[in-house]
């Protein structure tokens, strides 16, 4: 498993807006990868600031590779993106 964490770049707002309808497809299109994911905010009511994705995959490559092919990534929403080997210890499963 592979955790991908994203940040927005700042004043982005109208951009992930512009974008969200493209993402929301390929999130579907991609849910039988995606272990959880949401987005980040600075508070429960604010608006988004980036994102987790926990993806279920082999290689970290596979996992940049998703990531690089997300409408928010090739639209410029986000303005760093980190791809992490990932444990899930909690749940237990």
């Amino acid at each position: 498993m592979y955790a991908i964490v994203c940040f927005d770049r700042p004043d982005s707002a109208a951009l992930r807006d512009a974008h969200r309808a493209a993402h929301m497809d390929f999130l579907e299109k991609n849910s039988n990868k995606i272990v959880y994911g949401g987005p980040l905010k600075g508070r429960a009511d604010g608006p988004s600031t980036g994102a987790i994705i926990v993806l279920d995959c082999a290689t970290r490559e596979a996992a940049e590779a998703f990531i690089a092919s997300d409408p928010f990534q090739r639209a410029g929403v986000y303005e760093s993106v980190a791809v992490r080997a990932f444990k899930q210890v909690f749940p237990r499963q």
